[in-house]
């Protein structure tokens, strides 16, 4: 092998893992720190390409700015990397891949990312609105499907979608949607659930009550908010509103509910 020309020494003792791969793309050297962030030994892997080293290696040999290896029986490690090329004795070109172990701070950020899924499975309530988010409103219409299936009592579901006067691609300031929010939870009975389904789709769950007439009082809502029941607006804009309701038929469930609900739009 010839005599590598940067300072082999110097990078023997250096705590950053380095790996020089030369023109035939073969492994021509590696230092300790390397050794011990892959734990394998530099003569497991010197004068190898990646034809001859096992498929979880095979990473090694590019030059992407993270390498991701699942070391058998040692879990997995990331390593952000970076490549430079040199010049050795003979004038040969190396490349040399240095590499900084990162794989506390993945597993740190994906445990905090799995944590903050959590919470989020478990809140029910929608942040802006504060009223019932997609999962607490799914819950409520889940029970509602039950009572009714058991009992055969009236239910319907209604839905009222937001867009921006004008512009329905167009996103509605939140106090649009806010403003609005409050005024449906007023004007609702105290049986009925509202809750927010998606950025611009509420869902009511209105027991008890018939398509006609949850027909009938989303049509006052929608006809009260055009004509002016929504001051609190301001220079805001006031949103278009759009309406479907459906009542509860036997086999109906959740999801079919509300698809049906929603073709309507």
């Amino acid at each position: 092998m010839a005599e590598i020309y940067f300072n082999q020494t110097l990078y023997e003792v250096c705590p950053t893992g380095m790996l020089a791969i030369d023109n035939d793309v073969c492994i021509r050297w590696m230092n300790p720190a390397l050794e011990a962030m892959l734990n394998l030994r530099g003569d497991e892997l010197v004068g190898k390409d990646r034809g001859s080293l096992p498929e979880s290696l095979h990473a090694l040999f590019d030059e992407t700015d993270m390498l991701h290896l699942s070391l058998n029986g040692e879990g997995e490690r990331w390593l952000h990397r970076e490549v430079r090329e040199v010049v050795d004795g003979v004038n040969a070109k190396l490349r040399l891949h240095f590499y900084q172990d990162i794989s506390q701070q993945i597993v740190a950020q994906q445990e905090s990312n799995q944590l903050r899924q959590q919470v989020e499975d478990l809140t029910i309530t929608d942040e802006l609105t504060g009223m019932a988010n997609r999962r607490a409103i799914l819950q409520a219409l889940t029970a509602q499907v039950t009572r009714s299936r058991r009992y055969g009592n009236l239910l319907s579901l209604g839905a009222m979608w937001l867009s921006h006067p004008g512009s329905a691609d167009k996103p509605l300031p939140d106090t649009s949607v806010l403003v609005m929010a409050r005024y449906l939870r007023e004007r609702l009975r105290w049986a009925d659930i509202i809750g927010r389904y998606e950025p611009h789709l509420f869902l009511l769950v209105m027991p008890e009550t018939s398509k006609e007439d949850a027909e009938k009082l989303l049509r006052q809502i929608m006809d009260e908010c055009r004509e002016g029941a929504l001051q609190e607006l301001g220079k805001h804009p006031v949103p278009d509103l759009a309406m479907g309701v459906s009542g509860w038929t036997k086999g109906d469930d959740p999801q079919r509910l509300i698809s049906r609900t929603l073709d309507l739009f």
